[in-house]
């Protein structure tokens, strides 16, 4: 594993990133579900001083529509979903906002 995506992991701690049983808003994730996020800020919020690793390392973003009965959010927007109810919508590489590549430049 890459240093600095070690460095990420062992930053976030259950308390600021809880796994999904950890956040008793999600109680759990089951085979069928995947993690996500319920925007894109609370995906940037996540990963919050880990944006430009991400997008070096080459992190996609898929993008789902999924409906409100098959999704749940826990704290910080961190939801998790049913992956047989979701419709992909889109794949792009991890990319900043230009206000974000200023912050870094």
């Amino acid at each position: 594993m890459n240093i600095k995506l070690r460095r990420m992991f062992e930053a976030h701690c259950a308390y600021s990133h809880p796994s999904p049983y950890a956040d008793a808003d999600l109680r759990g994730i089951s085979s069928h579900e995947r993690c996500g996020f319920d925007s894109r800020e609370a995906l940037s919020d996540w990963f919050e001083g880990f944006l430009p690793l991400l997008v070096e390392c080459g992190f996609r973003v898929y993008t789902y529509d999924v409906p409100d009965f098959a999704c749940r959010v826990g704290r910080a927007g961190q939801a998790v979903f049913d992956q047989y109810e979701a419709k992909e919508l889109s794949v792009e590489p991890f990319a900043l906002k230009p206000q974000q590549i200023a912050l870094f430049a």
